[in-house]
């Protein structure tokens, strides 16, 4: 089987899931502490579909540098809470990643 047709695995921040913190605040992972709204304030399932933040972690296209042009990016994604974390960009190259991409998207 191919393995770039299963399910995305990894950390899948704001791919599936979402976290809430002990303060009510909606965040996409607990690895990516980025709150975009509160339980108090927001509904949950609407901030998960329709807030810009969850929105760009699912779109793959949104990835910039080395991630943007990996042919891995809709399987990996790279560990975006690591990207935040180093470069304050979540949507960032994730410094961590050792693969090159071949070329540019």
């Amino acid at each position: 089987a191919d393995g770039l047709n299963r399910p995305v695995k990894g950390v899948n921040d704001g791919r599936g899931f979402l976290f809430i913190s002990h303060l009510g605040d909606i965040m996409p992972s607990g690895f990516l502490p980025l709150p975009v709204a509160n339980v108090r304030e927001a509904d949950v399932v609407e901030t998960y579909r329709n807030h810009p933040v969850f929105k760009a972690l699912r779109d793959p296209e949104q990835l910039k540098g080395k991630c943007h042009d990996c042919d891995y990016r809709v399987v990996c994604g790279g560990q975006r809470g690591r990207a935040y974390a180093i470069t304050g960009d979540y949507l960032e190259t994730d410094p961590a990643c050792v693969y090159e991409p071949t070329g540019k998207r």
